[in-house]
């Protein structure tokens, strides 16, 4: 029982001291207030600020063709022109961990994952029974090329996507054509053309290449600005897109070292990332590079924000800086004002602390009253 009293006791003075010094009571709230904000007002201010150069860095306005791609875009490339073509088993772990495990490395939510495979440039010719009266000069240079899900992102105007074709019974392999080629060249649907190579062994013996082809569909995209498109369309106008089984067992098995261009392009949702993750990124996103550049060699990651999370990181530190160098005059200030109101309160409870402890109130009771009083005005001030 006595405890208790001792505990009503000290709320029993707090209550007093509140109802018998309102204005002190409003004063002492009212600069915790602005204490609390004043130190409260440095790191909302850095945090908007961070976040403002963070998307800055990360979604720059441009006007070159990769400066339109989402700002979280991972364009992995491989290009034979530069390292030599490749066969399609060689690029098989590469293209798996790509499409199937690097999302989830980059620990970000997956939006869409495009896989673009593409041949060197074949001489297309036109058929001995077509109207071209030249069938010995290349109507075009042109590449099979197949690109995932491209059938959802494009108008067939005329004719059909093509079937699976390998070409094995000596059948044409069915191809799809951008229209503005069709529209330049006079290209017709079902017509019949011949793709031609030569390709030179490591023995140096020189082999020809014949591939007949029939044109399937006349191809447009829906929206040239949707964000599918890695490349501009009009950059595969000059392609022969096929299926990709056609790609891999007809054409394949006829070229060698079929892969000359190797796209992967994936697009992750950022829209959730914080600034306060730009390091973490930029590890998993070069752990993703190393990794697919440890399947096949010179694969590149030729687009990624994390040359931009960089440039983030060198203007956070800089403005860290600065506004440690700002919060000091203000943190002194704060200092000041805490020293100052300690200093009148204790000065001004002095004789009320002393009247207390000579009629009985313990040393523990003092601790709790200040505690209590102290809580109650931080409460206070935070609500």
């Amino acid at each position: 029982m006595k405890i208790l009293n001792q505990l009503k006791a000290v709320f029993v003075v707090v209550a007093k001291r509140v109802v018998s010094q309102p204005g002190l009571v409003v004063a002492t709230t009212l600069g915790l207030v602005i204490a609390i904000a004043l130190m409260m007002s440095i790191p909302l201010y850095a945090d908007a600020v961070y976040h403002r150069i963070f998307m800055q860095n990360i979604a720059p306005e441009g006007t070159g063709d990769m400066d339109k791609l989402p700002p979280f875009t991972f364009l992995f490339r491989y290009d034979g022109s530069i390292y030599g073509s490749v066969e399609s088993d060689e690029l098989g772990p590469v293209d798996t961990y790509l499409s199937e495990e690097a999302v989830a490395v980059l620990g970000l939510p997956p939006q869409f994952v495009v896989r673009y495979f593409s041949t060197d440039p074949l001489g297309v010719f036109a058929d001995a029974q077509s109207a071209f009266d030249d069938v010995s000069t290349p109507l075009v240079w042109a590449g099979f090329s197949f690109i995932s899900d491209i059938e959802d992102h494009i108008t067939i105007l005329e004719g059909s996507f093509p079937r699976v074709t390998t070409g094995a019974d000596g059948t044409p392999i069915e191809v799809m054509i951008y229209e503005e080629l069709a529209i330049k060249l006079g290209l017709q649907l079902n017509e019949v053309y011949v793709a031609y190579t030569q390709e030179r062994s490591e023995e140096g013996f020189v082999r020809d290449v014949q591939i007949p082809v029939r044109i399937s569909g006349i191809w447009k995209e829906k929206d040239p600005l949707d964000a599918f498109w890695f490349f501009r369309p009009t950059a595969l106008a000059e392609r022969l897109i096929v299926p990709e089984e056609t790609f891999v067992q007809g054409v394949g098995t006829v070229v060698e070292d079929e892969i000359y261009t190797a796209v992967w392009y994936l697009v992750v949702d950022g829209a959730e990332i914080r600034h306060n993750e730009a390091n973490s990124l930029i590890r998993r996103s070069v752990t993703v590079q190393q990794k697919a550049a440890g399947f096949l060699a010179n694969t590149k990651l030729s687009k990624s924000p994390v040359d931009a999370l960089v440039e983030y990181r060198r203007s956070a530190n800089l403005l860290t800086i600065l506004l440690y160098a700002f919060s000091v005059p203000i943190l002194g200030l704060l200092l000041a004002f805490i020293t100052l109101t300690s200093g009148l309160g204790v000065e001004r409870r002095r004789n009320e602390i002393a009247v207390l402890r000579s009629r009985g109130a313990m040393g523990l009771q003092m601790i709790g009253i200040a505690a209590l009083e102290s809580f109650c005005l931080l409460y206070t001030s935070d609500a």
